[in-house]
């Protein structure tokens, strides 16, 4: 049976741990990646979970993780936060708890944001099950041995997507949805209505980048920004270049690659 628990935000770390599934141009350099309110609707941030003890089954927030975990506390104090989400999953309640702490609002956990349950965690193994989704839509009934074809992830998503812009678009200020990678990688550029033109890669969220999107009152969801982070300083390219993100025009879904600004 599918689980929908809201937990205090004090409470959240604590609560019922998860068993761990088997696996255009826009602005310039100096842009501002921080989220801001537009109006009517409401503003959200998808972020994935912070730095975990990967492949340890309950997979809690690792020290470094931890350490992003306060950093996206910090980003986000001054931003009008109304509701904080999260998955079933120990690893995103654990970053959310502090974000819901901060300003005072309960953290709602569902079973239908865990992550995509694969036949293997070895990187490699899970990004080319995922390229193939992406790339070649005939796959995406095949689980290739896991838990889940493409279309399970869709329909679980789908189920909360429903529920959560039904309840959400006629709210003001800026609502968080902690989860993971996979499932924003595969399920946010089909659901937003300009459809980001992302590099596959670029698609998947490092750990605490986010997604900002805005749902507007007619239920429809138009991406903005891929991959911002609350540090881009401390999250360099594997080559040691700064930090970058993609905004994505609201219209067209174009990405443009921005360089984050080093504060």
């Amino acid at each position: 049976m599918k689980r929908r628990t809201r937990l205090s935000a004090l409470a959240a770390t604590f609560a019922v741990l998860a068993t761990t599934p088997a696996v255009v141009g826009l602005q310039g350099a100096d842009a501002d990646p921080r989220p801001k309110q537009a109006n009517p609707g409401y503003d959200i941030l998808f972020v994935r979970h912070a730095n975990s003890t990967y492949p340890v089954p309950e997979e809690e927030l690792s020290p470094l993780g931890i350490q992003q975990a306060a950093k996206l506390v910090t980003f986000l104090h001054d931003e009008p936060i109304e509701s904080v989400d999260s998955s079933i999953m120990v690893r995103t309640y654990q970053t959310a708890d502090g974000v819901a702490a901060d300003h005072d609002v309960p953290v709602l956990a569902d079973e239908d944001l865990r992550e995509v349950e694969l036949v293997s965690k070895d990187e490699r193994v899970a990004g080319g099950i995922l390229a193939s989704w992406v790339m070649d839509p005939s796959t995406r009934t095949n689980s290739f041995g896991g838990a889940e074809n493409y279309y399970d992830v869709e329909a679980r998503w789908d189920r909360w997507w429903t529920r959560y812009a039904r309840e959400h678009r006629n709210d003001r200020g800026t609502g968080v949805v902690v989860a993971h990678g996979g499932i924003y990688g595969l399920m946010l550029p089909e659901t937003c209505a300009n459809k980001p033109q992302l590099p596959f890669s670029e698609r998947f969220p490092g750990n605490t980048e986010m997604i900002k999107a805005h749902l507007n009152p007619n239920g429809t969801l138009v991406c903005t920004a891929f991959g911002v982070s609350p540090d881009p300083a401390g999250m360099p390219n594997r080559d040691g270049s700064p930090h970058y993100y993609y905004e994505v025009d609201p219209v067209t879904g174009a990405a443009t690659q921005v360089t984050s600004p080093q504060s």
